[in-house]
């Protein structure tokens, strides 16, 4: 499985489509990581083995976002055997430290423990191995979508057993009262402060954008980890660019 690094500047893209193939287009092109997005894609729980399994095959790391702060969602995106989980919509220090106790196994936290799913080799792995690696190698990731979790944001970044804190920037916005108004400078200066609120803290600022000069200005705003856009998105793009460029 591969981990993601906190000190790199990280390119992925997030999967909506509900096919492993699209994991391994991505990671043929050469994406550091996919964001398997069960927040707002048609995947299910039990399609996350597949999906993982192509991730590994292909060579890229996988996180899973969930679709909620729940241990349902967590334990099973953790047992298939994700590189990383991404929760939404985390605004409060009690939600940051509901995910990492659900997330994080002893000492950090009280993860469901279960030693023979695939995330463990289905037991193939010494115990004590899969518990310490899981807790070192496996990414935790907290969306802050909205002006309270601007305002909060320090406070969820000292909490242990947290790698990377994630502006979702169109959530942001709407909170903010500017909807879809991700380039707004009121939104790019409430991300500026979580990528230095992250830094500080030893986490990866992370980001999704949807243009190449959003990633620009994400990454001189210190983010480290760039979601960039989706792939439905990317072949929407490429298909209306083909049917342009064969009509001319």
């Amino acid at each position: 499985m591969r981990t993601l690094d906190k000190s790199k500047t990280l390119f992925g893209t997030f999967i909506e489509l509900p096919t492993p193939a699209s994991i391994e287009i991505a990671a043929h092109a050469g994406w550091d990581f996919v964001v398997i997005d069960c927040e707002h894609a048609p995947i299910a729980t039990n399609m996350l083995p597949e999906y993982l399994r192509a991730a590994e095959a292909s060579g890229v790391a996988a996180i899973v976002r969930v679709a909620m702060n729940n241990a349902e969602w967590l334990q099973a995106a953790l047992d298939s055997g994700a590189a990383g989980v991404q929760i939404p919509q985390i605004a409060s220090v009690e939600q940051a430290r509901a995910a990492v106790e659900m997330a994080r196994f002893h000492p950090i936290g009280k993860r469901g423990f279960n030693h023979f799913v695939r995330a463990a080799r289905y037991s193939a792995e010494p115990l004590a191995e899969y518990v310490a690696r899981s807790n070192k190698d496996t990414a935790l990731i907290l969306q802050l979508e909205s002006a309270n979790a601007v305002t909060n944001a320090d406070l969820i970044a000292a909490i242990p057993g947290v790698d990377a804190i994630f502006v979702g920037p169109y959530d942001l916005s709407q909170s903010m009262g500017i909807p879809g108004d991700v380039n707004h400078p009121a939104v790019l200066a409430a991300g500026q402060r979580v990528m230095a609120t992250a830094a500080s803290n030893g986490l990866a600022g992370a980001v999704f954008v949807n243009t190449v000069q959003a990633a620009r200005t994400w990454v001189a705003n210190g983010a480290r980890w760039i979601s960039f856009s989706t792939d439905t998105f990317l072949l929407s793009e490429a298909q209306r660019n083909a049917r342009a460029a064969v009509a001319s």
